[in-house]
């Protein structure tokens, strides 16, 4: 095996928040991949003019074109493996572009990084009765990787509700081994059903420390504007939003309405079979970020207190915070901005885990041989 120590391939790389998270635990990118003109836009406002960034369909780039590396990641496209999407899995014109990442670690043989790292959404579970996830898992055995399933929930970093799948391979056997003592955070019952309903699967076990148990609160992840400010609904459509919640949702905020303290909660619509729902977290956590496209996809932020009720959109800044992103220099537009965040990982969650990994391979003779 032949390979820098160290560097990291970033596939799918979008705006480049996997990148931000591997280079906080030590990693450095030596080559990025996406097909998205606007996310590259968005990339280069922040990281600047990157020679690394490859601007291309991945069944396009020829392996020759890749660096030797000691790891690759690869959050490849989820719209055809979510529960809100089309389910049509690895099959579909989206999600299918996983293959030619399979493609290029085949095609890089002896140069093919020991360390591989996939991300997605926790419907990868299900995807076509888990036929895709076996399909992955199954591909990264015959290239030689022993693998684990992990779910990590960015809801341990910071107050977003994103919890995912991630796939961690290494060729080294030795540093994935024995089978998980029982359920923990990051192997829930869903995932150990998975493992033990396919044994054919070469399985190993990542050793890990806790997830981190507290997170800062929403608040401190908001921007505060003042009643007055042009950022605000007017009352009507305040109002419109009001008349969407449920009446369990309704009694909640109206309770927090008289209060002196202000509080701030996070809403979607959602679209129901009784019409158009305005679903309000309390809890403390923001929704799942999404992609803006379409009006049930937007996230707004709820003020409450003081006898008043005020609504507004999400700001971009705050998408930037809630990825964990917080000093993301943003140069293009509001939605552009939104779609790069809101298609991201979440960059304290991405850290955790390729710094679980170095210190799991550092601990292991001293790191895994260099050819």
């Amino acid at each position: 095996m032949t390979f820098v120590p160290g560097t990291a391939l970033e596939f799918f790389a979008g705006i480049g928040l996997a990148r931000m998270g591997l280079e906080a635990a030590g990693w450095k990118v030596v080559f990025a991949n996406d097909i998205d003109p606007k996310k590259l836009e968005m990339h280069k406002g922040h990281w600047g003019d990157d020679p690394a960034y490859r601007l291309a369909d991945v069944f396009d780039i020829h392996h020759e074109e890749v660096p030797s590396a000691e790891l690759a990641w690869a959050s490849f496209p989820c719209i055809d493996l979510s529960l809100a999407g089309n389910r049509a899995g690895l099959s579909g014109a989206s999600s299918g572009a996983y293959w030619g990442f399979h493609r290029l670690l085949a095609q890089l043989g002896d140069r093919r990084p020991p360390i591989v790292i996939i991300e997605n959404v926790h419907g990868m579970l299900t995807s076509r009765g888990g036929a895709d996830l076996r399909l992955i898992l199954s591909g990264l055995n015959e290239l030689g990787f022993t693998v684990d399933l992990l779910a990590i929930d960015a809801a341990h970093f910071v107050p977003q509700s994103r919890p995912r799948l991630f796939i961690v391979g290494l060729a080294d056997p030795y540093l994935l081994s024995g089978d998980p003592v029982g359920e923990s955070p990051i192997r829930p019952q869903s995932v150990l059903r998975f493992r033990q309903a396919n044994p054919e699967i070469r399985w190993g076990l990542l050793p890990t420390r806790s997830l981190p148990r507290a997170r800062p609160p929403l608040d401190s992840f908001l921007e505060h504007f003042p009643p007055d400010a042009d950022i605000w609904w007017s009352p009507v459509d305040t109002a419109k939003l009001v008349s969407q919640m449920s009446a369990k949702h309704l009694a909640a905020v109206e309770a927090l309405r008289p209060l002196s303290k202000l509080s701030h909660a996070t809403v979607y619509r959602r679209v129901r079979s009784t019409g158009c729902m305005a679903e309000v977290r309390l809890d403390g956590l923001a929704g799942c970020l999404r992609t803006p496209r379409g009006g049930s996809s937007r996230q707004f932020v709820l003020e409450v207190g003081r006898g008043d009720i005020r609504a507004r959109h999400m700001t971009a800044i705050e998408y930037g915070r809630l990825q964990g992103a917080d000093h993301f220099r943003i140069e293009v537009p509001f939605n552009q901005a939104l779609f790069g965040f809101g298609d991201a990982v979440c960059v304290p969650a991405v850290e955790w885990l390729a710094s679980e990994i170095r210190l799991a391979v550092g601990q292991y003779s001293g790191g895994l041989a260099v050819a």
